[in-house]
């Protein structure tokens, strides 16, 4: 018998869908614990409430992205998408209780302590307070995530969050490309330095501190790749004027499929990540798994993600530090220590340990609310 067994989850996310790598790995895992996981669909009015009048033998439910349920921006008009969005928003809330009600427990799992583009931030903590509230279960990826989100909001408290690290993404993507293939598919010369970004390009990412750091690593050798498909036509606007800036600079401003994914990855020296503000990253994750090292600043679960070997964080206070940490890497002698440090560190996240953690988490918040079924 497995930790899971008996336990029917319904894994709730507005961002599912079959190539988000994090809700599949963890899915599987569950099953594999002995949960019977089941994602329903998400119906514009109370999906919450319908995914469990329609599973009525379910345990428990884990919110993920609770931005998807509400913020709204396609009206053509701000006013009208901040109203929408609090309407929505209220209506969530409400769903958010029923559940609750009906008997099943909630568990809200947080990846961002703030919504990534700062949209309506009364809304957002109204939104998230009332969640806490009402969540029987909170669950965040590392210790630095429940001191973040303890500080930022008057609820929860920092012990009152359970930590719960992913596994590993190794097993997510393709990696049988050879470095030399894989410049030899993208042009790149063997001798070249490639720094690479990679992602979906968005504000908070920090592309254009990337660029203007790069700028100043005097080294002719030296590429930056810029690969990820903008968050929108003002973000792609801006992308190609830095790139334009630097011929040192290539781009590739497209959504990269999963199978492409290793020719990027395998290709570049390091991984650039210039956050301005995170919490998680899975590209970090990503770039562990495929042992690139990793230059990123020290915040949020960043530290305590990559091993002590991978010495290219940054203090993001430091307003030369991005610009060192790529001049670190540059005229490092040997990368090939830490990539095969970050690698190692990828392999040893087990996602059969984040499925029993969270298991237990699932059972505590269940229980608590099983006496409240209707009979």
């Amino acid at each position: 018998m497995t930790d899971g067994d008996g336990l029917t989850l319904l894994l709730m996310s507005g961002s599912w869908y079959p190539e988000n790598a994090y809700m599949t790995l963890l899915a599987d895992a569950l099953r594999e614990a002995g949960v019977e996981v089941r994602t329903p669909p998400l119906p514009l009015f109370f999906p919450l409430t319908r995914a469990v009048l329609a599973n009525r033998d379910a345990d428990a439910m884990q919110l993920d992205w609770v931005y998807d349920y509400y913020v709204t921006t396609g009206t053509g008009f701000g006013p009208a998408n901040a109203l929408v969005s609090f309407l929505r928003a209220v209506a969530l809330l409400v769903d958010v209780a029923l559940v609750s009600l009906l008997g099943v427990g909630v568990v809200r799992t947080v990846h961002n302590e703030r919504h990534h583009e700062g949209l309506y931030p009364w809304t957002e903590r109204l939104v998230n307070e009332c969640v806490f509230a009402v969540a029987d279960a909170i669950t965040v990826k590392c210790g630095a995530a429940a001191d973040a989100i303890a500080a930022a909001y008057r609820v929860p408290e920092t012990d009152e969050v359970a930590v719960v690290p992913d596994g590993s993404f190794v097993a997510a993507y393709e990696n049988d490309v050879s470095r030399e293939a894989a410049r030899r598919d993208l042009g790149i010369d063997d001798d070249a330095f490639v720094v690479l970004f990679f992602g979906l390009i968005r504000e908070y990412k920090g592309v254009p501190d990337l660029v203007e750091a790069f700028a100043d690593l005097d080294a002719p050798d030296a590429e930056l790749w810029l690969v990820g498909n903008p968050h929108d036509n003002r973000t792609e606007a801006q992308v190609v004027a830095l790139a334009r800036s630097d011929p040192r600079i290539e781009t590739r401003l497209e959504f990269v499929p999963d199978e492409r994914i290793q020719y990027f990855l395998n290709a570049a020296d390091a991984l650039a990540l210039p956050y301005r503000r995170i919490l998680n990253s899975g590209t970090a994750h990503l770039g562990l798994s495929y042992g690139r090292p990793v230059i990123a600043p020290a915040i949020g679960c960043l530290p305590e993600m990559v091993p002590p070997e991978n010495e290219l964080l940054y203090d993001p206070c430091d307003g030369d530090g991005l610009a060192e940490a790529l001049r670190r890497a540059y005229d490092h002698p040997d990368l090939g220590p830490i990539g095969r440090a970050n690698h190692r560190r990828a392999r040893s996240q087990s996602w059969a340990r984040t499925a029993e953690t969270l298991t237990g988490v699932y059972r505590e918040a269940a229980g608590g609310n099983r006496s409240m079924r209707p009979g």
